[in-house]
């Protein structure tokens, strides 16, 4: 009997030190991701997917959907000069000016839509991050849209030629992007 009682003692004891060695490795490594994760989250306000020996251990959160690293505001002008010609030869009272400009803000970085991960290798404790591309996020105008047309007695401006020049002043914006 006492010997019964001697071994379940030494049972009890290896399973203890077991489960206290156990516990303290996943403690380790729920430290170490909770730490990779809070990193991520101070800096850029996301929760990124974490990996560990090929095994998904945080999903990927993204409360904002973008990063915008550089923000550029560019002053854009287009215009358009036009007058009458016959045989090569300029119609005086025909010329027609159309100026337009606008301020735009162009925003580039990455769309955090796009599925971006950090995987930990327990072995060399190296932290490996891979992020989309980057790319042009948006452009818009901010301020107000300056106009400016000149039209001829002979040569008016039509309504099609003001859309176009808006038209062609937002993408010439997405050109300078």
């Amino acid at each position: 009997m006492k010997h019964y009682l001697g071994i379940c003692l030494v049972l009890v004891t290896a399973a203890a030190i077991g489960f206290f060695v156990l516990h303290s490795c996943t403690a380790a490594v729920d430290h170490t991701i909770d730490h990779v994760s809070n990193a991520f989250g101070a800096v850029l306000h996301v929760q990124p997917e974490v990996t560990v020996n090929q095994r998904v251990v945080l999903t990927q959160t993204a409360p904002i959907a973008e990063l915008a690293v550089v923000t550029k505001e560019e002053l854009i002008t287009i215009g358009l000069n036009e007058h009458l010609e016959v045989l090569s030869m300029q119609i005086p009272l025909t010329e027609k000016k159309i100026t337009a400009e606008a301020t735009y803000r162009i925003k580039a970085g990455f769309d955090l839509r796009k599925p971006f991960t950090v995987e930990i290798d327990p072995v060399t404790h190296a932290v490996h991050a891979a992020m989309p591309h980057a790319q042009i996020l948006s452009v818009e105008q901010i301020g107000d849209l300056t106009y400016h047309g000149e039209d001829s007695v002979l040569n008016r401006i039509t309504d099609e030629e003001r859309a176009q020049t808006l038209g062609s002043l937002n993408a010439a914006a997405h050109d300078a992007a």
